[in-house]
């Protein structure tokens, strides 16, 4: 399931974040199931710490906030929600791993071999 291969992106790039403490919520929103339905107030509360950083010009932080915003999105869909965000969402995951990874100077394929 996505979840666990979420949890492992998490992990990987948990020591080299800059907002170790955001890294930490979001994962522990993918440990908890039954908050997941909250995700959407999550991605809210990242989304505003994304604006600060592009605002401060921080391209690592936005690097770490836009894959942690596509994650609470992913968690809240999984909900079945009447009000979900785009469908699409899960297919950024990858994505904005691959570049969370280059942002904290870790190779791709680390996040290759979790994703596979």
């Amino acid at each position: 399931m996505i979840i666990e291969e979420i949890k492992l992106l998490l992990d990987l790039f948990e020591a080299k974040t800059p907002d170790k403490d955001s890294n930490r919520l979001v994962w522990k929103f993918c440990n908890e199931k039954h908050r997941w339905i909250k995700a959407h107030g999550l991605h809210s509360t990242l989304r505003d710490r994304n604006m600060k950083a592009i605002k401060q010009g921080d391209k690592v932080k936005e690097a770490q906030y836009c894959f942690e915003e596509v994650v609470a999105k992913t968690l809240f869909n999984l909900t079945r929600s009447s009000a979900p965000f785009d469908p699409d969402s899960p297919y950024w995951v990858i994505k904005n791993a691959l570049s969370l990874a280059n942002a904290l100077e870790i190779p791709s394929e680390k996040v290759v071999e979790i994703i596979t």
